[in-house]
């Protein structure tokens, strides 16, 4: 039985000369990692998107006021509150209340348009009205609105 034979199995022999191999693996790590890079800079703006909620919501208390002057008959400034007169003699008072702008129907209720404002100017005008907003972090907004009812 001292002359058996080998069984012969299929195996990848370990290499024992790998000094060349690390560095081709090191060459192609470093070129992934440069062609990868510049995808950095996006990744890092979807992770941190730049948001203008400041401004959205700005923008749409003016569309508020637009349409609250659509259905105005008359309207009036009178101590740095807008008075609007509309349909059915309601009287909507839209006014700086603390750090928010709100809206009281005949002196009734509590609708917020607007919040972190840290000034609001109603400015009547001969055509219209001009509105100008300060909020917290300094950034100030302004708009003009034409009124073309009767006054």
């Amino acid at each position: 039985m001292p002359n058996k034979s080998a069984k012969h199995t299929v195996y990848m022999p370990i290499l024992t000369n790998e000094k060349g191999f690390t560095f081709i693996i090191a060459l192609a790590m470093i070129a992934i990692l440069v062609m990868t890079l510049p995808f950095l800079s996006y990744t890092i703006r979807i992770v941190h998107p730049n948001t203008s909620y400041d401004e959205l919501s700005v923008n749409e208390f003016y569309r508020f006021i637009r349409d609250e002057l659509i259905q105005t008959h008359t309207f009036s400034v009178i101590d740095n509150k807008l008075y609007l007169l509309q349909e059915k003699e309601r009287v909507s008072v839209i006014s700086k209340y603390n750090d928010q702008i709100r809206r009281q129907v005949d002196n009734k209720g509590h609708e917020i348009y607007l919040r972190d404002v840290a000034a609001a100017d109603f400015i009547e005008n001969d055509y219209g009205i001009k509105i100008v907003i300060t909020n917290k972090k300094g950034t100030t907004y302004e708009r003009t609105f034409s009124f073309y009812n009767e006054k």
